[in-house]
């Protein structure tokens, strides 16, 4: 009987060190990629440091499909696409690079969120409406650490949030599995436990906080955010790191758009399907607390109506997937004992 065993892709290179975005071009020459022509797409802040040959750049306007078309239009003789920058410019490399068929380097420069290696770009329709749309992974990853430093500290704690939301995340795909409503890899989904685990482990200070620009704990916070990334594209779908949290910050979205980052908003969402879970979240507040997350919805600057109708509207945000929400299936009555 032969070996049995499965193929898995992964980047062919992830390089997280201080000042490499300058050494992009030997780092390159180190894997034996030799790319003559490179389209670099950057945000406009990144832009500004002047990095870049002016002839290979794109500055994006938006995060948009039509803007990903903009993109594409722009590709001649290029032979791989470079993002820098944050989660909407890497989605837009990420698609675009897919679409042309062309190798493609993420170069985060804010960990906001677990987009930095997944097989997922999140993009606007021309209705406006947000949508989640299978893609390549990219072939290499490249975080400047002193780039990094620089991400707002509402950045890095989107980033934490979408981290550890992980954990929501599979116990509503175990659920799903518990009640044959779908299969669960258990591979991806041991990836994305651990992932959540490398930032949840970190030790407190003496005063009860974390420093989140440490650069050992953005190292940390990166690699499980890149993890993440890997263990959907393992599964297939985001399902190891969106659950039930995820409909919640995507219903706050529709209904409440630019309340707060999408990270931030699902680890509150967290926090309330933890509590029709029954689980004691004593040590979970304790770790928001040391990062600096909202705990609630107040702090989210949500009224409690407008949370008792984000949660009562989250199951449509993506009815397909199969989480505590549709167990549970609660009145908004119900919904307001967990807020």
């Amino acid at each position: 009987m032969s070996v049995i065993y499965r193929k898995i892709e992964v980047p062919v290179f992830i390089k997280i060190e201080h000042d490499c975005l300058k050494r992009i071009k030997d780092i390159l020459a180190e894997q034996k990629l030799n790319f003559s022509n490179p389209l670099y797409i950057v945000s406009s802040r990144i832009a500004k440091l002047n990095m870049f040959p002016t002839d290979n750049i794109y500055i994006p306007q938006d995060c948009s499909l039509q803007e990903a078309e903009k993109v594409m239009s722009q590709i001649k003789d290029h032979d791989v696409i470079i993002s820098v920058g944050g989660g909407k410019i890497l989605d837009l490399g990420k698609y675009a690079a897919t679409k042309a068929k062309l190798n493609y380097i993420s170069v985060p420069t804010s960990p906001s969120n677990d987009g930095i290696a997944s097989p997922i770009a999140v993009l606007k329709n021309n209705q406006g409406i947000t949508e989640s749309l299978g893609v390549n992974m990219p072939m290499g990853v490249l975080v400047d650490l002193d780039l990094m430093k620089t991400a707002p500290l509402e950045n890095i704690r989107a980033g934490i949030g979408d981290l550890i939301t992980n954990y929501s995340a599979l116990a509503d795909w175990q659920l799903a599995y518990q009640e044959k409503k779908e299969k669960i890899d258990d591979f991806a989904a041991s990836l994305a436990y651990s992932a959540a685990d490398l930032i949840y482990s970190q030790q407190l200070q003496v005063d009860g906080t974390i420093n989140i620009k440490e650069e050992k704990f953005l190292k940390t916070l990166v690699n499980g955010l890149i993890l993440s990334g890997i263990a959907m594209n393992i599964a297939g779908s985001s399902r190891p790191c969106s659950g039930s949290d995820h409909k919640i910050s995507h219903a706050i979205d529709k209904l409440f758009p630019h309340t707060a980052p999408h990270g931030i908003q699902s680890a509150v969402g967290m926090i309330i399907v933890e509590k029709m879970r029954g689980k004691n979240i004593t040590d979970l507040i304790s770790f928001y607390k040391s990062v600096g997350l909202p705990t609630n919805y107040k702090e989210l600057g949500l009224t409690k109506k407008q949370m008792i109708e984000a949660v009562s509207f989250a199951p449509q945000t993506r009815p397909n997937r199969y989480t505590i929400l549709e167990k549970l299936n609660l009145s908004r009555e119900q919904i307001e004992k967990f807020l």
